[in-house]
């Protein structure tokens, strides 16, 4: 029922959003019986909800066969433009799941003319002379996928005259998918050209668009501007909150720097069931509610990554896109990437098949495609269900001949009747544009077999994201993870590490425990410095 689409908690906060609503705003919604009829039906339902909430929204439905698609130039069903009349915003695609938010935050963009922009970001788009069309390809299932169209909106509308965004669903749409290679999300194109595979920081994405092609390292604008605060943290993963919470309460000044996504590993973790108090959570929606309450005290900036960080004049100097910060102490909870296989294909065909997130690129594997799911620990198990749950052909290969994951996990694989080549190792990945096949060797007998496959999901572990840590010269261990000590101090005085990247245990509860010790410790430093209490 169409009342149901939207629960009332839903509604009651889309009323509270819907607030903000300046101008009226026009939605079209175009479908066509025969082409995606569940997403239609849902995209319908939605849309027809929207008008209950608010006056400020006008929906009009039109098939694919009017005129006033042809006028438009919609050829897609669903397809859903925002202010077309001004804008050119659009949704290929039914915008559920994650990208729902990122659907209202366009019509409430729409709407008030305002975006989510940075000051540098926007100065960045006054330079802008030429059209430039963003294609963000997306899935349901990705966390970070909203992120990024956010940006893309934002500059749709902060540019209406030079800048038009397609939002591309590509379960929807796996012609275009195919197409532009787009086997992982989010992946971003300017026109026909990839501007990239991945989430990238607001202020090299911004300044991409309006050179019209891929910008990694982007200088601020107006780096005089300096922002002192007792401690900045870099990295915005359970370590990093927490942190931030517990220097607030002290009464320290705490920012939190994010590169990338909130959250972490955690916000693409489909089911977190170890966290004390959730017997099952969504790693995303605990990431939101330890995100909610980091703002209740400290600032948050999300696209803001570290270029550098030295000691200038008796603090520490945290250069970044988005300016320069002074501190007193920093913590560095920068975490962990994937470990790659290092096999060949494996970087060939990187997005086209083969993954590092099974929570982003999964959905796209559905309905009986067959996937491999590589590693033996409780990621790659955790992935494994997940991709079964959605319907696909999955086979674990692991070198071991046992798995190393928790005991609940691994009944779960084995009470599913999941496939397990043990004691196995993949020799080659191959395809031509997106991966086919799979070569894997038994390291016991050395037999070797060839498996068909359309996506391969690499779960080995990690590597420390050290970066900072060698520009510092700080003490590491032979894995590159920095080495603390019970207080979380590293080796250079007022600079601490927590979570992931300090090694050891990489569990949440472990990571919140040692963002907390942190924070806790710089409040004791900075009042009594240890390393003057011999003195």
């Amino acid at each position: 029922m169409k009342e149901q689409i939207i629960s009332e908690d839903v509604r009651n906060s889309l009323r509270k959003a819907f607030k903000q609503l300046g101008g009226t705003v026009a939605i079209e919604v175009y479908t066509q019986t025969g082409i995606n009829d569940l997403f239609n039906d849902t995209t319908v339902s939605f849309m027809k909800a929207l008008p209950e909430l608010t006056d400020k929204i006008k929906v009009g439905f039109f098939s694919l066969k009017d005129e006033q698609a042809k006028r438009r130039g919609v050829k897609r069903s669903p397809t859903i433009l925002i202010g077309p009349d001004k804008y050119n915003i659009r949704y290929t695609g039914s915008p559920a799941g994650e990208e729902a938010a990122s659907f209202i935050l366009a019509v409430i963009m729409a709407s008030t003319g305002k975006t989510y922009l940075s000051g540098d970001s926007r100065k960045r788009l006054e330079r802008l002379k030429e059209k430039r069309h963003v294609r963000v390809f997306v899935s349901p299932t990705c966390p970070y996928c909203p992120q990024q169209v956010i940006y893309a909106v934002s500059a749709a509308v902060e540019k209406n005259e030079f800048i038009s965004v397609e939002v591309i669903e590509i379960y929807e749409n796996p012609d275009l998918a195919e197409k532009y290679g787009a086997m992982s999300v989010p992946t971003t194109y300017i026109g026909e050209n990839l501007l990239s595979a991945g989430l990238q920081p607001e202020d090299p994405f911004i300044e991409s668009i309006v050179e019209g092609k891929p910008v990694e390292f982007v200088m601020p604008i107006g780096r005089e501007e300096m922002r002192d605060y007792d401690i900045v943290v870099v990295g915005g993963g359970p370590a990093g909150l927490t942190a931030a919470i517990y220097g607030e309460r002290s009464g320290l000044k705490c920012i939190v720097l994010e590169k990338a996504n909130v959250g972490g590993q955690i916000s693409i973790t489909p089911v977190v069931e170890n966290y004390p108090g959730f017997v099952q959570i969504a790693g995303k929606t605990l990431v939101d509610m330890m995100a909610k309450q980091t703002l209740e005290y400290s600032a948050l900036l999300q696209g803001v990554g570290v270029n550098d960080l030295k000691k200038k004049n008796g603090k520490l100097e945290i250069s970044t896109g988005r300016g320069t910060y002074n501190a007193k102490a920093v913590i560095i909870a920068t975490g962990a990437y994937n470990r790659k296989l290092n096999t060949p294909g494996e970087d060939k065909l990187a997005g086209r098949g083969v993954s590092y997130c099974a929570t982003c690129d999964g959905y796209l594997f559905k309905d009986g495609k067959n996937v491999l799911v590589v590693g033996g620990g409780n990621s790659a198990l955790t992935d494994a269900l997940y991709l079964d749950s959605l319907g696909a052909h999955v086979t674990i290969v692991h070198r071991r001949d046992a798995f190393r994951a928790e005991e609940r996990l691994q009944q779960s694989v084995f009470q599913r009747n999941v496939p397990v080549e043990w004691d196995s190792v993949i020799e080659e990945i191959t395809g031509d544009k997106r991966v086919e096949k799979v070569s894997v060797k038994n390291t016991k007998t050395g037999k070797k077999k060839t498996l068909a496959a359309q996506g391969v999901f690499i779960a080995i572990g990690y590597e420390p994201n050290n970066g900072i840590a060698k520009k510092l010269g700080l003490e590491m261990d032979e894995e590159g993870y920095i080495k603390v000590d019970s207080q979380m101090r590293t080796s250079m005085p007022f600079v601490y590490a927590a979570g992931d990247i300090t090694g050891g245990i990489k569990q949440i509860v472990t990571a919140v425990s040692q963002g907390a010790a942190a924070a806790l410790t710089v409040f004791e430093d900075i009042s009594n410095p240890y390393w003057k209490k011999s003195l």
